[in-house]
């Protein structure tokens, strides 16, 4: 059941990343929403993953290392995996 939770971060996320919701962003200043889907995705791999019946042990670490990660770019993310209208509004308050 941890994948609802990890399927709503990952809805809250890809507003963000589309761009439905940008009031969240303080002028470029703020990360935590493509983090949130980041870490979304991650938890919802790590669900699916540990439904497996017969998986390999090594399996479980790449969506967790995802989730990890995924929790650390809640601070900060390249620009390569930010969209276009973040970037844009980063380059705005320079």
């Amino acid at each position: 059941m941890i994948w609802i939770i990890g399927a709503a971060l990952m809805l809250i996320g890809l507003l963000g990343y589309s761009g439905l919701w940008r009031s969240w962003a303080q002028g470029g200043l703020s990360y935590w929403v493509f983090g949130l889907f980041w870490f979304g995705l991650g938890i919802v791999l790590v669900s699916i993953v540990l439904a497996l019946p017969a998986r390999p042990s090594w399996l479980f670490w790449i969506p967790a290392v995802i989730a990890l990660l995924g929790a650390g770019s809640t601070w900060y993310l390249p620009p390569a995996l930010t969209p276009r209208w973040f970037r844009a509004l980063r380059s705005s308050w320079r």
